[in-house]
């Protein structure tokens, strides 16, 4: 480069027209579903529910976004990032879901000392930004949800549901695709709920022979 290169280069830098420095990570969010609460709801079946565990699988556990691309293979993307660990950013949307489901009745959190009926766990098994099609980006969720009897002894599951979903990212809102395929996930894995039948008892370990 010449030192007239050099030279003009040097004022670009100085009047802000480059920069050597990476452009700052865009922040998203996954907001609850926008449901109105119906106006005379009937009796759930039941009264109070703890919002318990939620639990997010790597490598759909950190920040960065995960994408899959093309070839299966996935990448963090450090410029488009959720703006608090998943595990945290989705509580606030298994809450409004479960408080328009119209079954667990008033849902409290985690910390709260008041007695409920049920717990509810939820597992989120997928949470990414797929870009394997070319011709469409879309947000991907999938979850599973435990409701386990909250009462005295052991907390067996009681009713057990897979869902997954979708949301459109072509416009570049992340935070609207997000939102969309983590609510359909939910609202599918609540559809889905079945019965669990109860844990078999263990058998008694003859005597003689090891546990």
């Amino acid at each position: 480069m010449t030192g007239r290169a050099v030279t003009a280069a040097a004022l670009l830098l100085c009047a802000g027209c480059l920069s050597s420095s990476t452009p700052a990570p865009k922040t998203w969010i996954v907001a609850p579903a926008n449901v109105t609460p119906p106006t005379n709801p009937t009796p759930g079946a039941f009264s109070v529910t703890r919002q318990g565990a939620l639990t997010v699988t790597a490598p759909f556990d950190s920040t960065a976004f995960v994408v899959r691309r093309a070839d299966g293979s996935v990448a963090r993307d450090p410029y488009n990032v959720f703006a608090s660990p998943p595990s945290t950013l989705l509580r606030a949307a298994v809450r409004a879901r479960l408080e328009a489901d119209g079954r667990f009745g008033r849902v409290v959190p985690q910390s709260s000392s008041a007695s409920a009926d049920v717990q509810v766990e939820v597992l989120v098994r997928d949470l990414s930004l797929d870009c394997s099609n070319a011709d469409r980006r879309a947000a991907r969720a999938a979850v599973s949800i435990d409701v386990l009897r909250a009462g005295r002894g052991a907390r067996v599951v009681i009713l057990s549901g897979d869902g997954d979903g979708t949301g459109d990212a072509e416009k570049g809102d992340y935070s609207a695709a997000f939102s969309q395929a983590f609510d359909a996930a939910l609202v599918n894995a609540l559809r889905a709920l079945k019965e669990q039948p109860p844990p078999q008892p263990l058998e008694p370990t003859p005597k003689g022979e090891q546990k």
